[in-house]
């Protein structure tokens, strides 16, 4: 399998299931990553929580040899101030972003612009009414109480994805208020809005909401383009077999 090809006007996002990675697959995979990434991998006390970061890294590695021709073995990253990863060589125009909950893992590439992506495993984190009041803007908060009692847990999931994405593609981190970055889930698109110190903030941005399946909540937030188009969004599976030794990239 191929990865998907973004242009200037698309970005794509890639998703896999890491829970399905077993101790006899690690193995193999692990020794196609640097030793600083093999290192880091070890540091993981949840078996989980290093298939995650594993399958992370050689998505990405993978993708971006797809796209360009060079090795995955050959790319090497770096983390922003606020922790964002980025690529550190080769050169290239190409970002990306990952996120992972559940053993679900996600990853999104674009030409030229930063990207951001975000997931929550609905089963995984409960939902109580003072972390919604803590972390949504008041109208959130509001829409959220007015669901029935059984889909708050998912309302609040897509307000806090959609929070993530945004600050994850303009390197945030939680420096900011999250209750000052608000969205209306009005409308065919999610649009954003912002209070308190953030007010004129530029809100050309571009937001999309996914389920991968329909335990998981995805939300993929890019900047509109020079013209304020809006960027293609799509969300693909990729089998895990794609992150082989042998597969795609090598």
């Amino acid at each position: 399998m191929h990865f998907p090809t973004p242009d200037t006007r698309t970005v794509s996002v890639c998703w896999t299931d890491a829970s399905l990675v077993t101790p006899r697959d690690a193995d193999p995979w692990l020794a196609q990553l640097p030793s600083d990434e093999q290192q880091r991998f070890r540091r993981y006390r949840r078996p989980l929580d290093a298939h995650q970061f594993l399958v992370g890294r050689l998505l990405v590695r993978r993708w971006l040899a797809d796209l360009t021709g060079q090795s995955a073995a050959a790319w090497r990253f770096s983390e922003g101030a606020r922790g964002r990863p980025g690529v550190a060589s080769p050169h290239t125009d190409w970002s990306f972003n990952l996120a992972h909950s559940g053993g679900l893992v996600a990853c999104a590439i674009a030409h030229a612009v930063d990207v951001g992506v975000d997931l929550e495993d609905m089963d995984r984190r409960p939902m109580t009414r003072d972390l919604a009041q803590r972390f949504c803007a008041p109208a959130e908060f509001a829409d959220i109480e007015r669901q029935p009692e059984a889909e708050r847990t998912q309302r609040f999931l897509t307000y806090w994805t959609l929070k993530e994405a945004y600050l994850k593609a303009r390197g945030l981190g939680i420096a900011v208020h999250l209750a000052d970055v608000a969205f209306s889930l009005d409308g065919p698109h999610p649009t954003i809005t912002f209070l308190g110190s953030l007010i004129g903030t530029s809100a050309d941005w571009a937001f999309e909401l996914f389920q991968p399946t329909p335990r998981y909540v995805l939300s993929v937030a890019a900047p509109l383009g020079v013209d304020h188009t809006r960027p293609l969004i799509t969300v693909t599976p990729l089998p895990l077999t794609t992150l082989m030794p042998g597969g795609a990239g090598d």
